[in-house]
C-alpha cells in the first residue's frame, strides 16, 4: 500500500455509499417491490414514515457507510497538512471553512428543493435546476492553475447563484428560508467540524479517542434511557437550524472510522508487507457474510439467531486472522466488536431504528461499515483490487450527490425520457429496479468523468 497514493478501499466504500444513496432514491416506488428495497420505516404500500417499525434494510446503510469513510479521511487529510508545516490554527481554520461551505451547500439545496411547491411550468423548474448546478459547479470547483483563475471561476459561480436567488424569490415567489436545508449535508457539515476537532486533539492518542467515543455513547444512552438526567443542557433554540445535539450521535460512526484511518496510515508508512494469506482472505469474506447476515436477521427480527450466528462468524474471523495482524484483520476486529455490541442494544432500544436514530443503529451500522472496509482492504491487499470506476465516484461525492437531481434528471425530463421510464416502471418490479439502475449508472458515468478530468468540488 503506497504512502503517496490514495487508499482505494476508503474511496470504494464511499463510492458504494453514494451509489446506494442514489439508487435507493430512484427505484420505482410504485413498482410492487418488496419492503426490503426501501427504508425499513417507510414500507410499501403507503411508504408512510412509521418510527415504531424496527429493523434495517440495505437502504438504511448508505448514510453510515458514507459517515465512516468521512471519519477515516480525517487523518489522511489533516496529518498531511500538519506534516507540510501548517499550524494547528491553520488546520482548525480549514475545518471551520469546510463546515461553512457544507452548511451553505445544505441551505442552498434545501431551499432549491422548495421550488417544487410552485405552480410554475415544470420546464422552468428543470432549467432553473440546471442553472443552479452550473452555479454550484463554478463556485465549488477546484481549479489547479497558476494565477487567480481559480478564484475568478469560483467568484463567477457565487455571482451566478446570487443572481439565481433573485429568480427564486421574484419569479418563483419563494422566500429564502434558513430552516430549509438538506439534512444529510447539514449533519455531514457538523460531523466534519466536530469529528475533525476530536481528531486534532487526539491525533497521537487513540486510547483517548476511544474514551471520547465512550463518553459520547454514554450521553447518547442517557438521552435515550434517562433524558431527565440531561435536563440541565440548554436548548439549541434559535440556532437549531444550524446545529442540533442530535447531530453529534453520528460521531459514534465517524470516530471509529478515524481510528481505522489512523491505523491504515500507520500501516502504509511502516513498510510492513501487505501480504494477506489465504486464511486472511477467507476472513475477509467472513466479514462480508456478517454484514449480509444483518440484512436478514435485523429486518426479519430474528435478533437472537442473528446474534448467535454473528458471534460464530466473529469467532471464525478471529480463528482465520489470529496470526495475521494486518490492517484488514484489525479493522475487522473493531467491526465485529461494534456490530455485536449494537445487536445487544437492539432489544434494549426496542428494536434498531434509523429514525429516530438509536444506539443500536449507530453501533451496528458503524460496525458493518468497518467490516465492509476490512473486506475491501483484503481485496486491495491480496488481489490489488482498486475498483477505479466505483472509487472514482467515491472521490467526488458532492458531485455524485447533486448531479442526478440538478442535472441528469432535469435533462432527461426535458427530452421526455424519464416520463417514459416512469411509465414502464409502474407496477413492474423489474423496471422499478431498472429505473434506479439506469439513473444511478448515468450518475456514476458523469461523476467518474469529472474525476478523470480532475474536477473536484471543495467539500
Amino acid at each position: 500500500m503506497s504512502t503517496t497514493k490514495r487508499i482505494a478501499s476508503i474511496d470504494l466504500i464511499r463510492g458504494i455509499a453514494i451509489t446506494g444513496m442514489i439508487l435507493c432514491a430512484n427505484i420505482g416506488f410504485n413498482s410492487d417491490l418488496p419492503a426490503w428495497m426501501f427504508h425499513a420505516q417507510t414500507p410499501p404500500p403507503t411508504y408512510a414514515f412509521n418510527p415504531d417499525v424496527p429493523g434495517i434494510t440495505w437502504v438504511d446503510l448508505v448514510f453510515p457507510f458514507f459517515l465512516f469513510p468521512m471519519g477515516a479521511a480525517f487523518p489522511l487529510a489533516m496529518r498531511k497538512r500538519l506534516e507540510k508545516g501548517q499550524s494547528i490554527i491553520s488546520v482548525v481554520g480549514s475545518l471551520v471553512k469546510r463546515w461553512a461551505i457544507l452548511t451553505l451547500f445544505a441551505l442552498l439545496l434545501g431551499n432549491a428543493y422548495a421550488i417544487w411547491g410552485t405552480t410554475q411550468p415544470a420546464w422552468q423548474v428543470y432549467v432553473f435546476y440546471i442553472a443552479v448546478w452550473a452555479g454550484m459547479f463554478l463556485s465549488l470547483v477546484r481549479v489547479n492553475r497558476p494565477g487567480r483563475l481559480g478564484m475568478w471561476v469560483n467568484l463567477s459561480g457565487i455571482a451566478m447563484l446570487t443572481a439565481l436567488s433573485f429568480v427564486f424569490t421574484r419569479h418563483f415567489g419563494i422566500a429564502l428560508n434558513r430552516y430549509a436545508s438538506d439534512i444529510i449535508i447539514m449533519i455531514l457539515a457538523n460531523i466534519a467540524l466536530w469529528g475533525g476537532l476530536i481528531w486534532m486533539f487526539t491525533r497521537d492518542n487513540l486510547k483517548l479517542r476511544w474514551i471520547v467515543f465512550l463518553l459520547i455513547a454514554s450521553v447518547k444512552a442517557l438521552s435515550s434511557y434517562a433524558p431527565q438526567a440531561l435536563s440541565f443542557v440548554p436548548s439549541c433554540g434559535s440556532i437549531s437550524w444550524l446545529f442540533s445535539y442530535e447531530f453529534l450521535q453520528y460521531l459514534l460512526i465517524a470516530i471509529p472510522g478515524s481510528i481505522i484511518g489512523d491505523m491504515i496510515m500507520k500501516h502504509s508508512r511502516s513498510g510492513a508487507p501487505d501480504e494477506v494469506t489465504a486464511k486472511g482472505t477467507a476472513g475477509g469474506f467472513v466479514a462480508l457474510a456478517a454484514v449480509v447476515l444483518q440484512l436478514w436477521g435485523l429486518f426479519t427480527r430474528n435478533v437472537l439467531a442473528d446474534f448467535i450466528l454473528s458471534a460464530m462468524l466473529c469467532i471464525s474471523f478471529i480463528a482465520l486472522t489470529w496470526k495475521n495482524h494486518g490492517i484488514a484483520a484489525k479493522t475487522g476486529f473493531i467491526g465485529f466488536a461494534l456490530m455485536l455490541t449494537g445487536i445487544i442494544f437492539d432489544p434494549i432500544d426496542g428494536g434498531i431504528t434509523k429514525d429516530h436514530c438509536n444506539l443500536s443503529y449507530v453501533l451496528t451500522t458503524g460496525g458493518m461499515a468497518a467490516l465492509v472496509t476490512s473486506f475491501l482492504l483484503t481485496l486491495e491487499l491480496r488481489f490489488g483490487v482498486k475498483g477505479p470506476f466505483l472509487a472514482g465516484v467515491g472521490q467526488n461525492p458532492m458531485i455524485a450527490y447533486t448531479v442526478t437531481t440538478f442535472l441528469i434528471g432535469p435533462v432527461l425530463n426535458l427530452i421526455g425520457f424519464l416520463p417514459w421510464l416512469y411509465g414502464l416502471a409502474a407496477g413492474s418490479p423489474f423496471w422499478g429496479v431498472m429505473q434506479g439502475v439506469i439513473i444511478t449508472f448515468l450518475m456514476m458515468c458523469a461523476t467518474y468523468s469529472f474525476t478523470r478530468l480532475k474536477l473536484f468540488w471543495r467539500s
